[in-house]
């Protein structure tokens, strides 16, 4: 027994959307791994790392069960990779910030007094690093300087400041630790990624006659 193209396709469906969830799981995995990468360890290591991740979505891309029989994916199949790794790379800067502001969410505020001021470069251009020592420990608060993107402080100011005891991340001003935007920025993201996967399996139905 043979099936017509419209059989095949009302079968294969399900297979299509299954392998892209599947997709959409790995993409949020390696997000989320290149992230902790970026929180816990350094950027550099994260950047490197994060170069994997438009070869395995572009990979997993060519390599689709339909990827063969589907014509209007054909002619897409580079603009979905594309716009899905755009999407992440945003996804990774917002999700890098909301990991590091869920930490300091259960850190301590403390009165800090600014001892010194350094600029520094980035990809996100100059901005300004200030080292603070904390009046209430007598030392030098945890984790490094406060970065900010342009100059706030002076010598000598006292700011109120979110600090991790641990050390594990930098201070932050309490304002920016409580802002929601970073991780709904990363859940829009995400979601978008979702989308466009599943929008990508899916076969437009016959031409009117």
């Amino acid at each position: 027994m043979t099936l017509d193209q419209s059989e095949q396709g009302t079968r294969s469906g399900p297979r299509r959307v299954g392998g892209a969830l599947v997709l959409v799981a790995l993409s949020t995995a390696m997000l989320v791994a290149v992230i902790a990468l970026d929180v816990y360890v350094n950027s550099f290591l994260a950047t490197v790392v994060g170069f994997g991740y438009p070869l395995v979505m572009l990979i997993a891309f060519a390599l689709r069960r339909d990827a063969d029989t589907n014509p209007a994916f054909q002619k897409r199949m580079f603009v979905y990779g594309t716009a899905v790794c755009a999407v992440a790379f945003v996804a990774y800067l917002s999700g890098s910030v909301a990991w590091t502001n869920l930490i300091l969410g259960s850190g301590r505020t403390v009165d800090a007094v600014v001892l010194d001021e350094k600029v520094t470069d980035s990809l996100h251009g100059t901005g300004r690093a200030y080292t603070l020592a904390a009046t209430e420990l007598n030392d030098e608060v945890p984790g490094g300087p406060l970065e900010e993107p342009d100059a706030r402080f002076k010598r000598g100011d006292v700011v109120a400041v979110r600090m991790d005891p641990a050390g594990r991340v930098a201070p932050k001003l309490p304002g920016e630790v409580d802002s929601p935007a970073y991780p709904l920025l990363f859940i829009g993201c995400n979601v978008l990624i979702a989308g466009t996967v599943l929008w990508s399996v899916r076969r437009p139905g016959p031409s009117p006659a």
